[in-house]
């Protein structure tokens, strides 16, 4: 069992540093010391935003912001804006987010604070992945990593290693992601930088899990749990309960699945982390789907999104949304299925997730396919496929290639559906993914659908064209 009086420690620390940081701001306000008051507001805004209180956050930064500029401070002013764009980026609001780290990279600039470019740097990469821009966040990256290894950052060299094989794992490219990982975690071999090894760790273990071995995930997500609990590190230890859960829910245990997600809500709740409270009704409510029980299903997930919509969370309101049209999809309910995924759909458009767009557009176009429309499902699979190609999205492709075949399939247009399902199973087969299976169990259909001898003949015929 989880030590409950841990959590109750990290709780104390966390509420004792922004108890010190309330004592200094008060102190400097009665001082009338300006630039102590902009510090304490920046300090207070970046405890809030890591509990998930954004508007407390955001509240706390712009105060600072509105302080620094007026005493002229620009590294306060810089640090200021690097703290609004992580609160915007924490809520999904990714155009504002890119703005204020594009602010505080030109101060940076300005003030030759080559650490401080090298953050900026970072941090507009991420904005790019979490909205599905995988080219510009892989060239955000390498600029970022560049730095590090310049000034020897070893951390940053690290951190750069974790963010573009990050990159890599969206893509679907798992080995090159993994061999990232390992690279970054070579680093730390002979330092106690256990916060990065435990990040590290746990990304391993979800490669392991997105290449369908769930032995080597559960090894290296109990590896990230250990360290979490050594160091205390009490919202690690949620993260990796969370893991570990979605592991044992990718083997069908999902009574071990609920049971660790629940110890990472009641710890999320404790700590008040707010998002973290959202993503663990999400998997719950993605359990309960997958044993069918649609009703606690829709349950968890009005949660989840209740809890986005009230933090400002917009990324999240759109998996949420995403996530309820799927259990309606799967309880037959084929227009509030097509009203959630098109909210989502409409929500990823407006916030520039291109990642979001293509999912969703996947996911209407499996429901028009279930309704027969063969060829609105199509025109979707395509929109999402012409994404997966732009953002170098692999294994995106791969899923898109293989659900156009399926649609070929269903219009007994064998001869497309077969080469479709052929260069889905390739990628697939390129990457190790576990789909293989699945795209061989299509095209096994596919032979019995047409019959040996018309199978045989579409085969010599790809032969003598190839």
């Amino acid at each position: 069992m989880y030590p409950i009086k841990l959590c109750a420690n990290f709780m104390n620390e966390d509420n004792r540093a922004l108890e010190i940081h309330l004592k200094t701001l008060e102190t400097s306000e009665e001082k009338g010391d300006l630039a102590g008051i902009s510090r304490s507001c920046n300090l207070i805004g970046m405890l809030h935003q890591k509990r998930g209180d954004y508007d407390a956050a955001l509240e706390s930064s712009l105060r600072a912001l509105e302080i620094a500029e007026k005493i002229r401070d620009i590294a306060e002013v810089s640090t200021s804006y690097q703290n609004i764009g992580i609160v915007h980026q924490k809520r999904g609001d990714y155009d504002a987010a890119l703005e204020f780290s594009h602010k505080a990279l030109g101060l940076c600039e300005e003030l030759r604070d080559v650490a401080g470019i090298s953050k900026s740097y970072n941090q507009i990469g991420i904005v790019h992945q979490n909205r599905g821009d995988y080219v510009w966040a892989l060239e955000f990256y390498h600029k970022a990593l560049e730095i590090s290894e310049k000034i020897g950052d070893v951390a940053g060299i690290s951190r750069g290693y974790q963010n573009i094989g990050i990159v890599h794992q969206k893509k679907g490219d798992y080995d090159k992601a993994l061999e990232l990982s390992l690279k970054a975690l070579e680093l730390h071999e002979k330092g106690e930088d256990f916060y990065d090894i435990l990040r590290i760790y746990g990304q391993i273990g979800l490669l392991h899990k997105l290449k369908g071995d769930n032995d080597k995930a559960l090894e290296f997500s109990y590896k990230a749990l250990g360290i979490a609990e050594k160091i205390g590190d009490v919202a690690g230890i949620s993260k990796s309960y969370n893991q570990i859960g979605i592991v044992l829910q990718n083997r069908g245990d999902y009574d071990g699945a609920l049971e660790f997600y629940q110890k990472a809500l009641e710890i999320s709740e404790k700590i008040g982390d707010i998002p973290e409270v959202s993503m663990s009704y999400h998997q719950i409510g993605i359990v309960h789907q997958n044993r069918g029980d649609h009703d606690r299903a829709l349950e968890f997930s009005h949660k989840a999104l209740e809890i986005a919509e009230k933090i400002g969370d917009v990324a999240g309101i759109s998996r949420s949304c995403h996530q309820i049209g799927i259990v309606h999809q799967n309880r037959g309910d084929h227009d509030k299925a097509l009203e959630f995924s098109h909210k989502a759909l409409e929500i990823a458009e407006k916030i520039g997730d291109v990642a979001g767009i293509s999912r969703s557009c996947h996911q209407i176009g499996i429901i028009h396919q279930e309704h027969g429309d063969y060829d609105r499902a199509l025109e979707l699979y395509q929109k999402a496929l012409a994404i997966s190609k732009k953002v170098g999205d692999i294994a995106g492709v791969a899923s898109s290639m293989g659900m156009i075949g399926k649609v070929m399939h269903m219009k007994k247009n064998y001869k497309d559906a077969f080469i479709d399902y052929l260069i889905s199973l390739d990628i697939f087969e390129q990457l190790g993914s576990p789909n293989i299976d699945i795209v061989n169990r299509l095209i096994t259909d596919l032979t019995k659908d047409m019959g040996e001898e018309e199978f045989e003949r579409l085969l010599e015929e790809l032969k003598t064209h190839s």
